[in-house]
């Protein structure tokens, strides 16, 4: 026997993902890891590191489910991945193209 097909109500609880926290505590070890090279390599390779880590976010934010991963996804699809993937050009080409600002 099957059973009955039941449709949410709008008293049930939202579902929320089991690990919403895990995607801020990436990003917030990636900073930690820019800061790091940042020291050891200079600020290019600091630089280098966060561009990758906004790539990455535009990308996951870009292909993930929606409503998007906790954290990642603030406002619409559209904007939260143009925002991440220019913010990583801008920062990938300030990075390259200035001089050692350690000097």
């Amino acid at each position: 026997m099957l059973a009955p097909v039941t449709t949410p109500s709008s008293d049930d609880p939202p579902v929320r993902p089991l690990h919403t926290g895990v995607v801020v505590w990436l990003v917030v070890a990636a900073v930690v890891v820019a800061a790091v090279s940042a020291r050891v390599w200079g600020p290019r390779g600091g630089c280098t590191i966060l561009c990758l880590t906004l790539v990455a976010l535009g990308v996951a934010r870009a292909l993930g489910p929606e409503p998007g991963l906790p954290g990642v996804a603030v406002r619409s699809r559209t904007f939260d991945v143009a925002g991440y993937l220019v913010l990583a050009a801008l920062l990938g080409g300030l990075a390259w193209t200035t001089g050692n600002l350690a000097g």
